[in-house]
């Protein structure tokens, strides 16, 4: 990973907990081994492909189901084409969408996070639908993810102090989400 994303994803912790009222560096401690193998830390490039025939596209398909992401915080940044949804607790759950802006990455909350912060900050479930633009221009979707998670040895527990969690090692807590998501 870049020493830019690294950076960028601790200014980001730092703003939350701000934001939070807390001390600036209140989620660092979980990220010192950034880098390594034991860093929790990872990129993924989506690409979603031309669909070769449009006609069997059914009205409202995704291309990626409804999930919220596992760990701490997610850095996104999407291409043009967008189609990136998340469900809005104050719409009932409606999904609305998360147009691209030019310039902008998206910063997304994961499941550990808020664990971590008792439920101060909320993970959103999202999904990517196709858009009516790649059916009318015929062109792919493109992604680029950043998951800032903690290191994979981090114990996370409540930082308010109440308990509303049990505490959990990050590695073992997103390896079994892996495992309950990926269970055939």
């Amino acid at each position: 990973m870049s020493q830019y994303l690294m950076d960028l994803g601790l200014r980001v912790l730092s703003v939350l907990a701000i934001g939070l009222n807390m001390e600036p560096d209140s989620f660092v401690f979980g990220y010192k081994k950034m880098g390594t193998s034991l860093g929790g830390t990872w990129i993924r490039f989506n690409y979603y492909p031309v669909i070769p025939d449009i006609s069997k596209v059914k009205p409202g398909q995704i291309r990626c189901g409804e999930h919220n992401d596992y760990g701490g915080i997610t850095l996104l940044i999407q291409d043009d084409v967008g189609r990136l949804e998340i469900s809005n607790i104050k719409l009932n759950g409606q999904f609305v969408p998360a147009t691209p802006m030019k310039g902008t990455l998206l910063v997304n909350i994961g499941d550990l996070m808020q664990r971590w912060t008792s439920d101060k900050l909320k993970s959103a479930v999202h999904r990517v639908v196709i858009p009516e633009v790649e059916i009318k221009r015929r062109v792919p979707r493109r992604s680029f993810v950043c998951f800032f998670d903690p290191d994979l040895d981090s114990l996370i527990t409540c930082l308010d102090g109440s308990n509303k969690y049990p505490p959990v090692i990050a590695g073992d807590w997103v390896k079994g989400k892996f495992y309950a998501t990926y269970k055939y």
